[in-house]
């Protein structure tokens, strides 16, 4: 699997809302180096964030990782299969 191809073919979904772990997500970012995407609560509803050490830091929106990749890294991950799968479509 072409990693930069395939970053770049799923970019345009930044914005886009996926239902996952059964609530309302927004994807806000993909990291490449990571492997993983982001998602965040669309409502904003703040909560505490925690730094590199698991102290409260600040106030922000509640944010989740999803992986891109399976174990093997040539397979996508079950759960970005999901959720794709689970794209809200706008109204």
């Amino acid at each position: 699997m072409n990693d930069r191809d395939f970053i770049q073919r799923i970019r345009p979904l930044i914005g886009n809302h996926f239902m996952h772990l059964g609530r309302e997500w927004e994807l806000i970012e993909i990291l490449a180096d990571e492997g993983t995407v982001v998602l965040s609560d669309p409502s904003r509803r703040s909560v505490i964030q925690t730094n590199l050490f698991g102290e409260p830091s600040r106030k922000g929106p509640e944010t989740v990782l999803v992986p891109l990749y399976g174990s093997d890294q040539e397979t996508l991950s079950e759960e970005l299969i999901e959720l794709l799968a689970n794209r809200i479509t706008p109204s």
